[in-house]
């Protein structure tokens, strides 16, 4: 027990762990990297490939000989060479023998191999292989002494260190590999290609990258497709890397018409697709995206080759749905490069034209070492041949000298050695010749032979003193190679890039439908025949839920959602899902995530996003901003983005769309009223914070506002049910800076605050959520228009839970006809407000006047006015027209020119 003991405790390494695992890690990294994931520069193979083929070597399975057993193989090979697990040795011939996975497979496998779909391949009890005819290029020259042999795992065996290949296998296959902090990514070349750029390069060693890629052209991949764009192809054989360019790989496809249908028929796939996956993936598009004219998908590949068949209508627009299909699927893939291989016992990052000297270097000495030992064959034989033909002449006296030798074999070559001056190798070749060899017919067989290899060695020795007679002959083997596998180019490259144009207009069926939304984030998507057909007293709804919108829109439209934490969402109308009139709908969370207590506060149908309208935002403390609708498109809609920047205590209180040539109404929480020019309020962009927009006393806070227009009725609903009309008209322009005018006074104990607002012209329908989960429709018509100072009315219901008011909230193109109307049409606003405004800043400013000489004052004001010259109706449209002309969407500047424009005389008449 103490032995036991000692013996531990002289195993116990003294050192920091960091530095043992330091030194164990580096180790276990340098084999990872050296001897399991990148291929040797010179033969393209990890050593698994290459004991692989070595072990099968040994077995004499070439190509012309019959198939064996793939576990016979894998025996061989994890029992002499490789220490690991069956099932990768197995599987790392699998992929040496599928045609889509090498430009030219390696193994010849009889049996099912797998397939395009990523099916198994059979258990290796049921699959047979050999060699194919390519790897007599990778081991002819194997025993001519041409590679360094090395021990195996056990010492028991030798394998090589790399095989005397000439294939160029590493440019032709391609690999892929992932080491310890490295990773190769290699794509398969031409072989065609690929040896007529190592002929150039033989011929003039210092061409240049242009001139290789006038022979290779890019990747060849056997699946074929199509590379559009070659920038990334000079990259990649430029550094080895692929950083700023990518290559596009392409399906190729080809477009039928038949019995007023269209077909896309996809022929082939890019390179390392999965078939199988690429069916699944375009079938979820077609039941999940709302695709006009997208119909069904069908695999109709057989053994002659791939065939996905893609329906289309007869209206279907093709050339948006395939740019569709190739944004969404592997129909097209980005390819990378990142050439890492070990070079010299070290990984490293290797271009095109590095590759090709590995290679020619790796060939140069492989054929040198061959000339070399065949050189000494040649000259060995020929040894031996000279004797032969020495023994011919004189037959008879070597008979007599065999004869008289007492002793065994080395007695008689000593003998032969001493008598006639023969060699070593040609006593002994005599010793072991039959006597019919001494034949008359024989001499002259060997007279023909020793000329031979005379002629031969001359030739040798000349290749292997003469450089330029070498780099021939190097040729001469590469065209051979050329001539017994002429192999084609299966991907086409063209130049120019893809370009991509589907606008997603084009791939939606254009219909209207109606859209509703819920505060607590539900989405409905209603038919008109469905709301046609239903009352909105059984809308389901839950119970603490209320309608936020509801109102017809345009499939190929955009909703903009705000939520109270100045975030907003785009949701396109075409994927929300038609529901059920009784069914709730489909949670915002399915197109969005809101944070706890984030909430929807409204929503705004986008027609155009180069809409000239303009979203106007205020919080709860007052801050008020105007942003562009343009700025508010963004590409990804699966995530919320920044529509305004507020303090944690602040929130928003309402957003709205607006024109820019409307004014801004404000109701704070104690009931006064705000309005001034929305030119006043700043252009920010979405993750801007805004600017004061009102002015706030004590505890005050914003409680809604609206958008109005000089004539408009404005409409508001408290929490508690009550409503009030008012004309926009009584209520002045006060500045930001200024207090408001009372409108209301709110009660000290359970105050009441403006739920929803809103101004038109015309009359509105108001949506109340009764206490029984109903809904109850009123019209704002039933209700009288008061003054500003008059009370609130109570909206006639039993109950009242919650309410909005129904507009319609859009934001859309710009219509220049109607532009000259809402010009004239401001003007005349514009007049009479600065009118009234002047007077109110007039009466408001000390010392008070009499009224005798505030009449004086305005008389003489009017009579001011009245002497300038009255512009005629034409006059005034033609200003409106040179305002239009030069309006080129910029609002800000067209509502400074409007601000300018005081009116006519007409106007100050009906103001006097």
């Amino acid at each position: 027990m103490n032995k036991e003991k000692e013996e531990i405790v002289e195993r116990i390494i003294n050192n920091s762990l960091d530095k043992i695992m330091a030194e164990r890690f580096g180790r276990y990294s340098k084999y990872i990297i050296q001897q399991r994931a990148l291929p040797d520069v010179r033969d393209g193979l990890k050593p698994v490939h290459r004991r692989i083929l070595y072990a099968m070597s040994e077995l004499g399975l070439t190509n012309d000989k019959p198939y064996k057993k793939s576990a016979r193989v894998v025996g061989d090979v994890i029992g002499k060479y490789h220490p690991h697990g069956d099932t990768s040795v197995y599987d790392a011939m699998v992929n040496m023998s599928q045609w889509w996975k090498s430009g030219i497979p390696l193994l010849d496998m009889h049996g099912n191999v797998g397939s395009l779909d990523n099916d198994p391949a059979a258990a290796m009890r049921y699959t047979e292989v050999r060699m194919a005819k390519v790897c007599n290029y990778m081991l002819e020259d194997l025993k001519k002494n041409t590679v360094a042999f090395i021990p195996n795992f056990d010492d028991s065996e030798k394998e090589p260190s790399v095989l005397p290949t000439i294939f160029p296998n590493l440019l032709v296959n391609g690999t892929t590999g992932i080491a310890i902090g490295m990773a190769t990514e290699m794509p398969p070349h031409n072989l065609n290609e690929v040896l007529e750029a190592t002929i150039a390069k033989l011929r003039r060693p210092s061409i240049t990258l242009d001139g290789l890629m006038e022979h290779i052209k890019g990747p060849d991949f056997p699946t074929g497709g199509i590379i559009y764009g070659n920038k990334g192809v000079f990259e990649a054989f430029e550094s080895g890397k692929l950083e700023k360019e990518k290559i596009k790989l392409f399906c190729k496809y080809e477009v039928v018409k038949k019995d007023k249908l269209q077909f896309i028929e996809i022929t082939e796939i890019p390179f390392g697709v999965v078939k199988s996956q690429l069916v699944y993936d375009i079938d979820v598009l077609i039941n999940t995206e709302t695709i006009d004219g997208l119909l069904e998908i069908k695999d109709q590949s057989d053994r002659e080759g791939i065939k996905i068949v893609i329906t289309l209508s007869e209206e279907a627009n093709v050339e948006s749905i395939i740019s569709f299909l190739l944004q969404k699927t592997s129909m097209q893939v980005n390819y990378s490069y990142n050439n890492v291989v070990i070079h010299n016992n070290s990984p490293k990052l290797m271009g095109l034209n590095e590759l090709l000297e590995a290679y020619i270097e790796h060939i140069k000495i492989i054929k040198t070492r061959t000339l070399t030992y065949d050189l000494e064959k040649y000259l060995l034989r020929l040894e031996i041949v000279l004797g032969f033909i020495k023994v011919s002449e004189i037959p008879d006296k070597v008979i007599k000298v065999i004869r008289a030798t007492e002793g065994g074999k080395a007695a008689v070559i000593e003998n032969l050695m001493n008598a006639f001056n023969f060699t070593t190798n040609q006593a002994t070749a005599i010793a072991e010749l039959r006597l019919y060899r001494l034949s008359k017919t024989d001499k002259e067989a060997f007279l023909i032979e020793q000329a031979d290899l005379e002629k031969k060695i001359a030739n040798t020795k000349e290749l292997l003193d003469d450089e330029k007679k070498f780099v021939n002959y190097l040729i001469l083997l590469l065209k051979q190679m050329i001539k017994d596998m002429p192999t084609p180019r299966r991907t086409q490259i063209f130049e120019e890039e893809f370009t991509f144009n589907h606008d997603k207009k084009d791939l939606v069926k254009e219909e209207i439908v109606n859209i509703a939304f819920s505060k607590l984030g539900y989405i409905k998507r209603l038919s008109q025949k469905v709301v046609d057909s239903n009352d909105f007293s059984t809308f389901a709804l839950k119970e603490d839920d209320y309608l936020l919108y509801i109102d017809k829109a345009n499939t190929v439209h955009n909703f903009l959602v705000f939520t109270n934490w100045g975030n907003y969402a785009i949701i396109p109308v075409y994927k929300i899902q038609e529901t059920k009139w009784k069914e709730l709908g489909t949670h915002l969370s399915a197109f969005v995530d809101l944070a706890p207590g984030e909430n929807i506060i409204n929503v705004i149908e986008v027609e155009d996003w180069n809409s000239p309208d303009f979203i106007v935002m205020a919080t709860k403390l007052g801050f008020f901003k105007r942003t562009k609708i343009k700025d508010f498109e963004v590409s990804r809609t699966n995530k919320t983005y920044t529509a305004i920047n507020i303090d944690n205590k602040d929130e928003v209180i309402n957003v709205a769309v607006s024109d820019g040539t409307k004014d801004i109404l404000i109701i704070t929480a104690m009931g006064f009223a705000t309005k001034y020019n929305e030119a006043e309020i700043s252009l920010y962009g979405p993750k801007a914070k805004g600017t004061k927009g009102v002015y706030l006393v004590n505890k005050d806070f914003v409680a809604c506002f609206t958008p109005t227009h000089f004539n408009d009725i404005v409409i508001m609903i408290s929490d508690d049910g009550y409503i009030k009309k008012m004309k926009s008209r009584e209520i002045y322009y006060v500045p930001k800076t200024a207090k408001g005018k009372e409108i209301f006074k709110n009660r000290k104990l359970n105050p009441y605050f403006i739920s929803d607002m809103h101004s038109s012209e015309n009359d509105e329908k108001i949506l109340i959520k009764l206490e029984d989960n109903k809904i109850a429709v009123r019209s704002t018509k039933d209700y009288s228009i008061t003054n500003s100072d008059d009370s609130f009315t109570k909206i006639k219901t039993d109950s009242y839970m919650a309410g909005f008011i129904k507009k319609e909230v859009k934001a859309y193109k710009f219509d220049r006809s109607k532009a000259y109307q809402k010009i004239i049409q401001q003007e005349e606003e514009q007049d009479i407000n600065k009118t009234l405004e002047i007077e109110i800043i007039k009466a408001s400013k000390p010392p008070r006047k009499s009224k005798e000489s505030k009449e004086k004052t305005l008389e003489i004001n009017l009579l001011t006015d009245a002497q300038k010259p009255k512009k005629s109706e034409e006059q005034r449209f033609k200003d409106a027209e040179d305002q239009i002309n030069t309006f080129d969407l910029n609002v800000e500047e067209l509502l400074a020119k409007i601000n300018r424009t005081l009116g006519d005389t007409d106007t100050k008449k009906k103001k006097k």
